[in-house]
């Protein structure tokens, strides 16, 4: 019994030595900064990027048909909302690249699909050639209103300051793992690395 007793904390005191840690995010690149854009809210209201200035945000673009990743994408934003809901100044932006089809009632039922809180995650709908170049040109992923499919399934980070400060994909663990850290580390720093 003792044996078998030494044997198991051997076995336990080695596992833990070889427990990998995920190492902790120290800094993050600073890209540019992110470009301004209006739009309106699933709720009706006019939405613009002045809303968002001192604060911290992660903006995405999806469309409500979608089938593919923009499910994944918006629980994983759900989970990011949760995990920061006592953190008034982390806010979450999500674009539709199919305005055309995406009405404001459709779009305030897909938010309430996700538990979006107003105020804290904004579902923003605008003109066809505002979302291309939005995508393309203002922060520089794929993004087409003529082709909702080609949309980006990546995060956009954006800083206190409004500095993009990373690209995540939304469909991997991992990446959606290094996003949480990064908040943290913004939080932490308050956007002064």
């Amino acid at each position: 019994m003792k044996r078998l007793l030494l044997v198991a904390t051997v076995l336990l005191l080695g596992a833990c030595a070889y427990r990998e840690e995920q190492p902790v995010l120290k800094e993050l690149p600073e890209f540019f900064p992110a470009p301004s854009f209006h739009g309106v809210t699933a709720e009706g209201q006019t939405f613009s990027t002045d809303q968002l200035r001192g604060k911290l945000y992660v903006v995405s673009f999806f469309f409500t048909s979608c089938t593919g990743p923009c499910p994944v994408m918006n629980s994983r934003l759900s989970v990011l909302q949760s995990i920061f809901a006592d953190v008034p100044s982390v806010c979450f932006v999500s674009i539709t690249v199919d305005p055309q089809r995406d009405t404001l009632p459709v779009l305030k039922h897909y938010a309430q699909r996700y538990a979006a809180k107003p105020g804290r995650w904004y579902f923003v709908r605008m003109s066809s050639d505002s979302v291309e170049w939005l995508a393309t040109k203002g922060f520089r992923v794929p993004g087409s209103a003529k082709d909702p499919n080609l949309h980006s399934t990546r995060f956009i980070l954006v800083d206190q300051k409004g500095i993009v400060r990373g690209f995540f994909s939304a469909t991997d663990a991992e990446e959606f793992k290094k996003l949480e850290q990064a908040i943290r580390l913004l939080l932490r720093t308050g956007a002064q690395t």
